[in-house]
């Protein structure tokens, strides 16, 4: 069953205090989450809608041999910032990950006007998003004390409509509770610097995906997402991002699709299993023949830690994938050349 084309956005994600639940075509210009209303049956504090939401910016992005893992979250009553270099030639990796208490990002309730960043002394990582008018500028740089591990990059992703296809949605959670999600496939441009090195990044081998969320979510998680990228034979660029989340009626609500150029097109739910566990293959197929995909586990990035109530076995290796998936014309799409992260979540918070 393929689902309903996407809607046109509304103004707000919340209005009358309730969600307005849909998938849309365009990022909704307010995320107004902290106004809806009685989230857990009873009227609750700003502070505690605040404490419970769990929000993120997230970015995959590069080429053919560099790929780049990079975002902002905040999961209360911690938030972290990391940004991942892996070169697929070399097979080395390489970037920082950073985990505090506090929520000490600023995320702003639309794409329109949002500013991240992170400094420290020999680390800074800033993301600019200016959707409307086309760009998201992401600014990195990290010193060490070794000048051969030392980088810094400037990477620009092109977000005008002739370019991006984006997804947005609003999917229920139980009660008054959602999530919210946008998420695009973007042509990529901008430089990476790695010791005395430097490589350019242009033409249709440079993309990236676009993951900014916000959500409800319950104290006990689990889900799966896989997202690939890469340009086929044809040098078309090629997408996609298929999810098992907390959302009950994943036939009617889900948020997978395939992006080909500047066209999106809807996927049915799909289910993942992973037989020998998260660092081996995973097999990712749906019921409607598809999405038949193997994702094939290259780089571990895992994130664990356990204070009792609080916990996280969050496991984000990066990959190849095999198999295929189609098109709302039935074109059979190769992953061979698709390359990209898939996620195994468990949190306690």
């Amino acid at each position: 069953m393929i689902l309903n084309p996407l809607d046109e956005a509304p103004e707000s994600i919340v209005e009358g205090g309730d969600f307005r639940f849909g998938r849309y075509s365009s990022p909704i210009p307010r995320v107004n989450m902290l106004d809806v209303a009685r989230p857990y049956h009873y009227p609750v504090p700003e502070l505690v809608k605040r404490c419970r939401l769990r929000q993120w910016q997230a970015y995959q992005f590069g080429d053919g041999r560099w790929y780049f893992y990079a975002g902002f979250y905040s999961a209360p009553p911690f938030s972290q910032v990391l940004f991942i270099a892996y070169d697929r030639e070399r097979k080395r990796k390489l970037g920082f990950r950073r985990i505090f208490p506090g929520r000490p990002f600023g995320f702003a309730e639309g794409l329109a006007s949002s500013s991240l960043a992170f400094n420290r002394a020999k680390i800074h990582f800033k993301a600019e998003s200016r959707w409307d008018a086309g760009t998201i500028e992401l600014a990195v740089s990290s010193r060490t004390r070794d000048p051969s591990a030392s980088f810094s990059g400037q990477f620009r992703l092109v977000s005008s409509s002739q370019q991006a296809a984006p997804i947005s949605v609003c999917l229920p959670l139980g009660l008054n509770r959602a999530m919210y999600s946008t998420k695009a496939l973007l042509p990529l441009s901008g430089e990476f610097h790695l010791g005395g090195d430097s490589w350019k990044f242009e033409g249709p081998d440079a993309m990236g995906v676009l993951d900014d969320s916000k959500g409800y979510y319950p104290w006990a998680t689990h889900s799966s997402w896989v997202s690939g990228f890469g340009s086929d034979p044809k040098r078309r660029r090629i997408g996609f991002s298929l999810s098992n989340n907390p959302v009950k009626d994943q036939a009617r609500d889900n948020e997978n699709c395939l992006w080909v150029n500047n066209r999106i097109y809807s996927l049915p739910p799909v289910k993942m299993t992973k037989p020998q566990g998260p660092m081996r293959e995973w097999i990712i197929q749906d019921t409607e023949g598809l999405v038949d995909l193997v994702f094939v586990p290259e780089a571990t990035n895992d994130l664990r830690f356990n204070f009792g109530v609080l916990a996280a076995d969050w496991h984000s290796p990066f990959g190849s994938f095999r198999g295929m998936i189609r098109n709302g014309s039935g074109e059979k799409i190769e992953a061979e050349r698709l390359y990209g992260l898939g996620e195994d979540k468990n949190l306690r918070m």
